[in-house]
């Protein structure tokens, strides 16, 4: 396997992968035209530039529609030897035959500890060419099945994960209503069998309004609720909770919070304090 691989999308997730790439002793050719900074990434002009000079190339982009433009920006250079590994959140069939998924759970942070999960869908040829990639970013790999299991699973997850934050903000707002110090509160409750994880990584930011940076945006959350609830409906399943946690976000986002990490969920609750992105 080549020690040069190539990135596509180097914002929160993309740089984390670069970042751990290049620890391990990985090449990294990176493009992203929105991103000018590119500490020790070899930077290409465009995304086919980043084909012609890497066998593997992985996606770090923000949804399906923008993963489906840059491969046809970059078709005409994409070959039969590249192998695309995709980290997107988005379509259940491949764009691409030559790609696999490896949806992440977990955040920008917890990736670059490599502690996030890798949620792995594709073909048992490509993942094992794979492996030592996906090895380098994460201990913790499932491979689900085929192309698409990654991404729905990666919405389970995040469903479990996201409204676990919706309670921690409405546990620490009701607590603060009824006259409780909400720091006290969030003391007590991470010392009981009311603890989560959710709690122990985002109660804190929730009282101190501290989103930035954000280790996970509040709209790509968002985005992600939305597939939920498209996948829902295709399959009649009913998930009352998720809709009223696109509610609460969509009015976060609403407020200026959309660029912030998903800790100001709690701003839902809150007097309108609206910010600027």
């Amino acid at each position: 396997m080549s020690d040069t691989i190539g990135i596509l999308g180097l914002g929160l997730i993309g740089s984390v992968v670069a970042a751990r790439l290049g620890a391990a002793g990985f090449r990294v050719v990176g493009f992203d035209p929105a991103v000018s900074q590119l500490d020790g990434i070899v930077a290409a002009t465009d995304p086919s530039e980043v084909f012609v000079r890497c066998k593997i190339v992985i996606l770090c982009l923000p949804d399906g529609n923008i993963v489906r433009a840059v491969l046809n920006e970059a078709q005409s250079t994409i070959q039969e030897h590249h192998l695309i590994i995709n980290t997107t959140t988005g379509d259940a069939e491949a764009p691409h035959s030559q790609m696999i998924e490896a949806t992440i759970g977990g955040s920008s942070a917890i990736l670059l500890e490599g502690d996030a999960l890798l949620f792995i869908g594709g073909t048992e040829a490509q993942i094992s060419r794979a492996q030592p990639i996906l090895d380098t970013l994460s201990s913790h790999c499932f491979h689900l099945g085929a192309f698409g299991a990654g991404a729905k699973f990666k919405l389970v997850h995040n469903m479990a994960i996201g409204l676990n934050r919706a309670v921690v903000a409405e546990t620490l707002q009701f607590a603060e209503a009824l006259g409780f110090d909400p720091n006290q509160s969030l003391e007590i409750l991470q010392q009981s069998s009311a603890s989560s994880t959710a709690m122990k990584a985002k109660g804190a930011k929730m009282l101190a309004a501290d989103y930035e940076p954000p280790q996970a945006r509040l709209t790509q959350h968002l985005k992600d609720v939305r597939l939920m609830l498209a996948a829902a409906e295709e399959t009649s399943a009913k998930v009352p909770l998720t809709q009223l946690h696109e509610e609460l976000l969509a009015l976060a986002e609403s407020r200026g919070y959309g660029k912030a990490d998903n800790a100001a969920i709690i701003e839902a609750y809150r007097e309108d304090t609206s910010c600027s992105d």
